[in-house]
C-alpha cells in the first residue's frame, strides 16, 4: 500500500556539499519509472545515472540503456545486484534481443566467444565515465551466483566468492581489457 511522496530534493545533498567544501561522489539510482523531476534533480546535482547493459534490449532504439545512448556523466553496469548474472542472464535470453546483442558487440568491434566478458567489453566501450562490472561476472558464474532476487525474502546476498578465484590469469584478463578500453586512466580522475 505504498505511495509516492515529494522528498527533499537537493536540499540535503546541497548542505552537505558546502559543509565538505565538495560535492559527493553519488551515483543517481535512476532505474525504473524515473519522472522528468527526476532527472531534472540529478542533472542539476551533477549526479551520474546509471545505465544497465542488461536492460539495453527492452523498449526499442530510445531506450536509454542501450550503448549508443549512454552520456558520458553515467556509470555502465553489466548488471546488478537485482539482476541475473550476465551468462544466467544470456542463457535465458529470448532470440530476439539475443541477436540485438549479438549486433551490437559486432558494431563494438567485440569477439569474445564469453558472454560475460563480451558484455564487460562492452560496458568498458561504453561512452559513459565509470564502468563497474559484478565480480560473478568477471568470474564468468551463471544464475547459481545471483546475489539477489527482488520480491523474495529467502536466498539472497548468500553468494561468496571463493577463495582463490580471482586468479593472476584472470587479473590479467581483467587488465588487457581494461587497458584496450583506455580505462585505466589517472586515478584521480572522479566523476565529478
Amino acid at each position: 500500500a505504498g505511495r509516492w511522496v515529494r522528498g527533499p530534493g537537493g536540499a540535503p545533498l546541497a548542505a552537505a556539499h558546502a559543509a565538505l567544501g565538495r560535492p559527493l561522489p553519488l551515483v543517481a539510482e535512476d532505474l525504473g519509472v524515473i519522472t522528468p523531476a527526476v532527472e531534472r534533480l540529478r542533472d542539476t546535482l551533477g549526479l551520474p545515472g546509471m545505465r544497465v547493459l542488461q536492460f539495453a534490449w527492452d523498449g526499442g532504439p530510445g531506450n536509454p540503456h542501450r550503448p549508443e545512448n549512454h552520456p558520458e556523466r553515467a556509470v555502465v553496469y553489466t548488471g546488478t545486484h537485482d539482476n541475473d548474472t550476465t551468462r544466467g542472464w544470456w542463457d535465458t535470453l529470448a532470440a530476439r534481443p539475443r541477436v540485438e546483442v549479438l549486433d551490437a558487440l559486432a558494431t563494438a568491434g567485440i569477439d569474445d566467444p564469453d558472454p560475460a566478458w563480451a558484455m564487460l567489453r562492452l560496458a568498458f566501450a561504453s561512452r559513459a565515465r565509470l564502468a563497474i562490472v559484478p565480480m560473478q561476472d568477471v568470474l564468468s558464474l551463471g544464475g547459481e551466483a545471483r546475489m539477489n532476487l527482488p520480491g523474495t525474502t529467502r536466498g539472497n546476498w548468500a553468494w561468496r566468492m571463493e577463495e582463490g578465484a580471482l586468479t593472476d590469469s584472470l587479473a590479467d584478463r581483467l587488465r588487457q581489457a581494461t587497458v584496450a578500453a583506455g580505462r585505466l586512466g589517472d586515478p584521480s580522475n572522479r566523476m565529478s
